[in-house]
């Protein structure tokens, strides 16, 4: 190699044993890096290629760096180059699909490309693949039964990313989904030839392209594998059937360092694959494997506390890690039972004001997080956060109500309340196949003119036969149920409105509400008082206005636009619960309304913001503080992910929340939730139940 230029470190003092151990692994054969969370992953892989170039006489353009996102890359290349001195530019590095871009610049004219070749982005790629289904199937997108652009472009990518056919990706991931597959494959081919006929690549043909190149050109191949003396790897377990396919001819001589943690595989539903991690062996039997178990983040007992955790994933003793921690003993982790979503709201709220106001606190707004396994578990305490003036920002995506299948929902019973309402009309209305705006504003006319010449309401004459002509034919038979939907909620605000009218003054007051008032001690039952008229009120709520929505024509849409449509529909149980807590339906509109409305602005906080966030938007972040609600059965694990087989990932998903912790952690379970629109008890989540009472507390 003839390179050898020394560096002035001293790897034995500046890592830990463990670190040590792995930097150090020689260079040519097979490194499998089991790194625990908070143990320098890091610092481990940039010290690897500081090794690699000064006690191995690497040279920057031997060693290739593999990534998952821009901001890893960077900062990986910029820690080298602290260390090093070497510049960003003198290696091949940065994620996976940078490489191969590059890569395929150089080399893609043996798949076809010509160097100039462009790069779509996500809806530009969605856009060619609804004129190249149309040029095959012109009324493929008529059918409402059939995926749309969006969902169709997931199942192809899913397929090609986990290196399935269409039919198995459908079963596996898209079973909801009646469109035959040889369709969706034909599909997939017309995109195909769209894309080389134009010369242009979506993200997957780059692994791909680059895979097919490495395949089919052997000269190519050796020259890749051969130049590059070691492939180093970041977060191997996320690694999907195609990268895993390519490290696996670049490294087939058994220069590979991979490090990643089992424990920490979350991303299954994008094709991340643990068995990558667990049959590395299998893969490059010669490996040899470290594990970096000493946790410089967390108190011991927060550690003790997600190991028991971890312990029940039933993975074979070498892929088993019992984080340690050198910090002093720190407070034991609070396990909080909580009634419902409101009494969990409240505590933390007040846990939150109490840990940041007292006199002699330490922590600030921005050293606490907030984290939840979906975004729907949050929409009670971005509202209780809201009206107690604690700053917060949801990293993890919009708020509840800024949500689009949430805005959909609440615009169609706006439009039922106020058929003048053009704006909600137009939002909903244009999930009709083949309506667009032009098509929209007719409807939305002729109706109202088929309701003057009829003297009946606007959502009635929807139903009629005039308006219907004036919908695509495609698209009439899921109106007529939009219709039919809009025209039940209707009648049911009539008879909300009717009933709260006749009640006397006393009465009115007892039952309206708002947020956190009268029904939020009686959440269950949804009664405001005992009196007969009271109850009379109650049998016509929003909560039933909402049901009628979420059960309605809008659930089919949802289904052929979303990927995701089954969390979605869970976010609608919390919509479910928020409506229960009023009687009185004009309260209810007017505070979903505002909600909407807000402009989502919060007000700048010396101590920074309180962070909300997903589990999955955590990974890789750490805070002082953490706070970790709906932790129930059925709620953290999700039971739709039960109900599938995923129990082990919502266990490294709980793992890897309680490991964000540095200094204490809160976890709260509520024993009252809704599902389905009704109300159902729910026990602790089975996770915490493998923990020893003794390492934990019960009080916040």
């Amino acid at each position: 190699m003839g390179y050898n230029f020394k560096l002035d470190i001293d790897f034995k003092s500046e890592l830990n044993a463990e670190q040590y151990a792995a930097v150090t692994a020689p260079y040519d054969k097979p490194l499998l890096v089991l790194a625990g969370a908070g143990s320098g992953k890091t610092r481990t892989l940039t010290y690897r290629v500081a090794w690699l170039l000064s006690e191995c006489g690497l040279s920057p353009r031997e060693i290739l760096l593999l990534t998952f996102t821009n901001k890893a890359a960077r900062q990986m290349l910029e820690r080298i180059e602290a260390l090093t001195g070497y510049s960003p530019n003198m290696f091949w590095g940065g994620t996976f699909h940078s490489v191969a871009y590059r890569f395929l610049r150089l080399e893609g004219s043996v798949a076809g490309l010509e160097p100039n070749f462009g790069i779509m982005d996500a809806d530009d790629a969605a856009k060619l693949l609804k004129v190249s289904t149309e040029k095959i199937f012109p009324k493929f997108f008529s059918s409402p039964d059939n995926p749309k652009a969006k969902l169709l472009a997931d199942i192809i990518s899913y397929a090609r990313n986990t290196r399935k056919n269409i039919a198995g990706a459908m079963h596996e991931r898209f079973d909801w989904i009646s469109t035959p597959y040889e369709q969706i494959e034909a599909i997939a081919e017309s995109y195909e030839e769209s894309k080389r006929s134009q010369n242009i690549c979506d993200f997957d043909d780059l692994l791909e392209l680059w895979l097919k190149v490495l395949q089919s050109d052997e000269a190519i191949l050796e020259r890749y594998s051969s130049r590059f003396k070691n492939v180093l790897v970041d977060e191997y377990q996320d690694t999907n059937s195609l990268q895993c396919a390519i490290l696996e001819l670049l490294a087939h001589g058994g220069g590979i360092s991979a490090v990643g943690d089992n424990a920490q595989c979350i991303y299954s539903w994008r094709g991340a694959d643990d068995t990558n991690i667990l049959r590395f062996r299998d893969r490059w039997p010669n490996a040899r494997i470290e594990k970096i178990e000493l946790n410089y983040r967390s108190t011991p007992q927060i550690l003790n506390f997600a190991n028991s955790v971890i312990e029940g994933l039933g993975v074979g003793e070498e892929f088993k890690k019992n984080l340690k921690s050198p910090r002093e003993d720190g407070e034991y982790p609070s396990v909080v039972k909580c009634s419902d979503a409101t009494s969990q709201s409240m505590r933390v709220v007040d846990a939150i004001k109490n840990l940041v106001e007292r006199y002699d606190s330490k922590y600030t707004y921005g050293d606490i997080a907030i984290l939840y396994r979906a975004n729907f578990q949050a929409m009670d305490l971005q509202l209780r956060l809201q009206q107690y003036s604690v700053p917060f920002v949801v990293k993890s995506g919009v708020k509840f109500f800024e949500q689009s299948h949430i805005k959909d929902v609440v615009c169609q019973i706006k439009f039922a309340a106020n058929q003048s309402d053009f704006v909600s009309f137009d939002r909903f209305v244009r999930f009709i196949p083949k309506v667009g705006a032009k098509t929209a504003e007719k409807i939305f006319f002729a109706a109202h003119a088929e309701a003057e010449k009829r003297q009946i309401s606007v959502v009635k004459a929807m139903l009629g036969k005039s308006v219907l002509a004036k919908v695509p034919s495609a698209g009439r038979e899921v109106f007529s149920k939009m219709a039919e939907t809009l025209s039940s909620v209707e009648d049911m605000i009539g008879l909300c409105r009717e009933e709260f009218s006749t009640l006397k003054p006393e009465l009115k007051a007892a039952v309206q509400t708002d947020m956190f008032g009268v029904l939020e001690n009686n959440s269950a039952s949804g009664q405001a008082a005992s009196d007969g008229d009271s109850q009379r009120v109650l049998s016509h709520m929003p909560k039933d206005m909402v049901r009628a929505v979420c059960e309605g024509w809008y659930i089919s849409c949802m289904k052929s636009s979303y990927e995701d449509w089954a969390e979605r529909c869970e976010s609608f149980d919390a919509l479910y619960e928020y409506a229960s807590r009023y009687s009185d339906f004009d309260e209810f509109l007017s505070s979903a309304s505002l909600e909407i409305a807000e402009d989502g602005a919060d007000t700048p906080s010396e101590g920074g913001f309180v962070n909300m966030m997903t589990v999955h938007q955590a990974k890789g972040l750490e805070f002082p503080v953490v706070f970790v609600i709906g932790a129930s059965d059925g709620l953290f694990p999700l039971q739709r992910c039960i109900d599938e087989g995923g129990e082990d990932e919502e266990r490294r998903l709980f793992y890897v929340a309680c490991t964000r912790a540095k200094d204490l952690l809160v976890i709260t379970w509520p024993q009252l939730s809704v599902r389905n629109g009704l109300f159902e008890a729910l026990e602790k989540s089975r996770f915490i139940n493998d923990v020893p009472d003794e390492d934990y507390k019960t009080n916040c």
